[in-house]
């Protein structure tokens, strides 16, 4: 098994995670009840520009994009550009998927059940996402190079910045409730839990390509 293979292998999990994730995403945006300080922007700013929330995810991902290749651009890799292009069309789509059912209709209680299903489907695919080791979106990269840039410790510019996005989103029209204190208190916990099970699963698809590449090595230098 070559090493394109096993990057074709990463790739594809890559996109999984991605769409697991943007799946999420959806039902925070389907339920209306809040969502995290990320999506909330990307919906006030969906509002403004009356755009679908997954064009002004792209918008939002480019200017970031535009941001890190000026500033960092090592920090670029393969999954940082398929976010950039990959991430608005797969959360429209998700909108779409999920628009089938009665969301709106559902009493508070089953919304913000669905909100934690939200979580749980992010901290799933972002373990995959991750573990996949090819790139991870821009609005991630961002705080690892303010970070560099200031000696600051990575969590309270991770607070920083979600307390900007929560606050310019609310203000351009994001929705603001239950569901953003939902998201804020267990979409972290539950990622730091799926983040082994991530990584084993990762690891058991592409395992034999790893270990299939060092045997070709082995034998290449044994030549």
């Amino acid at each position: 098994m070559t090493k394109k293979l096993n990057l074709f292998k990463r790739l594809i999990l890559f996109f999984v995670g991605m769409s697991i994730i943007q799946l999420g995403v959806a039902l925070f945006l389907k339920t209306n009840i809040g969502s995290d300080p990320f999506t909330l922007f990307t919906q006030g700013l969906a509002f403004l520009l009356h755009k679908t929330p997954g064009n002004a995810n792209m918008i939002i991902l480019f200017v970031l994009f535009c941001i890190i290749l000026l500033v960092e651009r090592t920090r670029i890799k393969i999954g940082t550009i398929i976010c950039v292009v990959g991430v608005g069309p797969i959360i429209d789509l998700g909108v779409k998927a999920v628009s089938f059912f009665s969301i709106a209709s559902l009493n508070i209680g089953l919304k913000m059940l669905l909100v934690v299903f939200g979580c749980i489907l992010i901290a799933i695919g972002f373990s995959i996402l991750s573990a996949s080791d090819i790139g991870v979106a821009p609005n991630d990269i961002i705080p690892f190079i303010i970070q560099d840039k200031t000696n600051f410790q990575y969590r309270w510019i991770r607070m920083a910045l979600d307390i900007s996005f929560l606050v310019i989103g609310f203000a351009l029209g994001g929705v603001f409730g239950i569901g953003t204190i939902i998201s804020a208190l267990l979409t972290g916990p539950c990622i730091q839990f799926c983040l082994p099970y991530g990584k084993k699963f990762v690891n058991a698809i592409v395992k034999n390509g790893a270990q299939d590449d060092e045997k070709e090595e082995n034998i290449s230098l044994g030549a």
